[in-house]
């Protein structure tokens, strides 16, 4: 083996194995084998990653990287507004010294530029039907993953047992992240209910994982009916999890699906509907036995709770919101700085909404918090950037749409599948701001592949990295 095909090999591997540990978000490499918090929550997607773009190296530039991505002016451009927020640090005093100012605006550029290098190494290495079958293989192990440990989770929860508890201790190692949310509250009482959290640490996190790759598993279940599981077990998961917002960030990407199909003239009443009507009613029946007729009653009561303003959830979502838009208001054009939302919140906060944040405050809505971090500049870059992939993807998939009664081309089907699950992802980050998940930036990197790749390299050899 030549050494070009070593490190071929290395990047695929080191790729795919950053595929598959991207729910591991709660582990700590460091940590869960020294012993040492070092401060660094290395989580293993990182490494792999890490591995595959030092791999990478001696055959990329930026340049070049950015030529062959879709749209590859946005990358620069969200950087600049990034690095423009410097002022908003420098002119803007906040609760903290510039030291501790300074060194959190440099980590997060750091941390965006890690997220933006999943979705960038995974948009310009994907190419060729060999590398898309195994990305999906690797995806799916994942998820399988997941949803292993997420029965063993439940179980856990009525019956614990000294193996799992070991088990956690390794996969919520990560001190930067989070493990709560274990119990469903409603009204004012938990109700006994256990929330699924897998390896990512909280029910909503979770839940927007299990929205990346729901479409992808409908569309191999679609050319294998034997995968069907992988589907139901998806949607199992997301409801176990009850996170509202990942159920209702569901919706618009199944919008954005029935909408390519529809504009494919692919939308049609199945030739059989009894098939799926009698496999719904079986999955409804049972969850209706399994739950003694609660599980209906508890999902709609838990949707209506996003109404309640007494419920600290939502009240800390609005406290946190009506912050970010004053901190914007204090300095528009070019926002409080990236990442500093933490030290203006306690100067700027209602005084009842002292009581609704953790340790270190986030504003709960991804794009509000580039506008009070970036400011207009930011939201600017940000709303092109959206309004760009969103005409990108409609004329790719009309260019790609099959003819009447003709064949579907596994190009046109990979990008439905990825748009709706990008779209289903990110329109969840209206209700969190933690865009630190490798999951998400993922979703958009199979967005920016399936955009690229041509129906001619999709044919092709998978060729050289």
């Amino acid at each position: 083996m030549t050494l070009r095909a070593a490190r071929s090999r290395l990047i695929a591997w080191s790729t795919l194995g950053c595929l598959a540990t991207l729910p591991w978000v709660g582990l700590c490499v460091v940590r869960s084998t020294t012993g040492q918090d070092l401060g660094t929550g290395l989580q293993p997607a990182y490494l792999f990653l890490a591995i595959a773009v030092v791999a990478s190296w001696p055959d990329t530039e930026p340049g070049r990287v950015l030529r062959r991505v879709p749209h590859g002016w946005i990358w620069p451009a969200a950087l600049a507004a990034i690095l423009l927020s410097a002022l908003g640090v420098w002119r803007v005093p906040g609760l903290a010294t510039p030291v501790e100012a300074w060194t959190r605006y440099g980590r997060q550029v750091l941390q965006w530029l890690l997220m933006a290098a999943f979705a960038l190494h995974l948009s310009v290495w994907l190419r060729g039907e060999d590398r898309w079958r195994r990305v999906l293989i690797a995806l799916m192990a994942g998820l399988v993953f997941q949803l292993v440990y997420g029965f063993w989770q439940v179980l856990d929860f009525y019956r614990p047992g000294v193996v799992f508890a070991a088990l956690e201790r390794i996969f919520t190692s990560n001190p930067g992240v989070l493990s709560g949310s274990e119990e469903l509250f409603l009204g004012r009482d938990f109700v006994g209910i256990p929330r699924v959290r897998g390896t990512v640490c909280e029910p909503l996190y979770l839940g927007n994982y299990v929205l990346a790759l729901l479409p992808w598993t409908i569309l191999l279940a679609a050319g294998c009916r034997r995968l069907l599981w992988l589907t139901v077990g998806g949607v199992l998961l997301l409801v176990a999890t009850w996170s509202r917002g990942a159920w209702l960030a569901a919706l618009p990407g199944l919008l954005v699906a029935l909408v390519a199909l529809r504009r494919a003239g692919r939308l049609r009443a199945p030739a059989r509907p009894w098939r799926l009507l009698a496999g719904a009613a079986v999955v409804l029946a049972a969850a209706h036995v399994l739950s003694d007729g609660r599980m209906s009653a508890l999902m709609t009561q838990r949707l209506q709770q996003s109404l309640n303003m007494e419920d600290w959830s939502n009240l800390t979502r609005l406290y946190s919101m009506e912050t970010a838009w004053r901190a914007f208001l204090q300095y528009p054009v070019f926002g409080i700085g990236w990442g500093q939302f933490g030290h203006h919140f306690a100067r700027l906060v209602d005084p009842m909404g002292l009581q609704s944040q953790f340790a270190w405050p986030v504003v709960n809505n991804y794009p509000l918090a580039i506008l009070c971090e970036t400011g207009l500049i930011g939201i600017a870059a940000f709303g092109l950037a959206v309004g760009a992939l969103t005409r990108h993807v409609r004329k790719r998939l009309d260019a790609l749409a099959p003819a009447a009664d003709g064949p579907v081309s596994q190009d046109w089907l990979r990008l439905v599948a990825a748009a709706a699950g990008a779209t289903a992802v990110w329109c969840q980050l209206l209700t969190f701001s933690q865009y630190n998940l490798p999951h998400i930036w993922v979703s958009l990197g199979l967005l920016l592949a399936a955009l690229a790749d041509t129906p001619s390299s999709s044919g092709a050899p998978e060729g050289r990295s």
